[in-house]
């Protein structure tokens, strides 16, 4: 039995698409060999949404200010129903890039993470490099460790997006740290700031 999708509310709508992205098996092409794990580009889920969304009446709109990068879905068939999704932007230092192909990457950045939130796009493999292995207990701190904060896990990645494995590899060394999973919120913040472009004569 087909669906009305035209008397459909947008809920149902967007339900029904996470649904069937869901059931298609998308497949991850992007690779962290550093870290050895596999990630969602962009382009891996977007013919998919889009393909969906035409089906069931949604229509996808991205809109990026200085502060922030808006998703909005709206329904097609009732527009004046809508779904913002919204995410802070924040300005890259990429190697060999110039501003105008910075700032394309940030825009590509947002538009993968907010579609992965609007439709519960869901990437775990960055943990399965260190699932059951030992260093990942101290993830967790124990009672004598109460006060030592690790770095988070969004933390690490813009880290890992950052640097090189060659400069991570100095930073490391510099804080005396073996590996990445070690750092504290503050290290991998001061890591993290130092490659972020500097706010002067403001």
């Amino acid at each position: 039995m087909e669906k009305d999708f035209a008397n459909m509310g947008i809920w149902k709508k967007i339900q029904f698409v996470k649904q069937k992205l869901l059931e298609s098996n998308l497949k991850k092409t992007g690779e962290n060999k550093f870290s050895g794990f596999k990630y969602y580009e962009l382009s891996d889920f977007t013919p998919t949404i889009i393909k969906l969304c035409n089906e069931v009446g949604l229509f996808t709109k991205f809109t990026f200010s200085n502060e922030v990068a808006t998703l909005e879905i709206i329904n097609s068939d009732k527009q004046d129903q809508k779904e913002i999704y919204t995410s802070p932007m924040r300005d890259l230092q990429l190697k060999g890039c110039n501003d105008i192909q910075a700032l394309g990457g940030v825009e590509t950045y947002s538009r993968r993470y907010l579609y992965m939130s609007a439709f519960d796009i869901v990437e775990n493999d960055m943990f399965d490099a260190v699932a059951g292995k030992e260093e990942n207990n101290r993830r967790t701190p124990t009672t004598n460790q109460t006060k030592i904060i690790l770095a988070t896990n969004v933390q690490l990645d813009k880290i890992k997006e950052l640097y090189t494995e060659e400069e991570l590899t100095k930073a490391l060394a510099i804080v005396k740290k073996a590996k990445i999973e070690e750092l504290t919120v503050q290290e991998a913040s001061s890591l993290i700031s130092k490659r972020l472009p500097k706010k002067e004569d403001q």
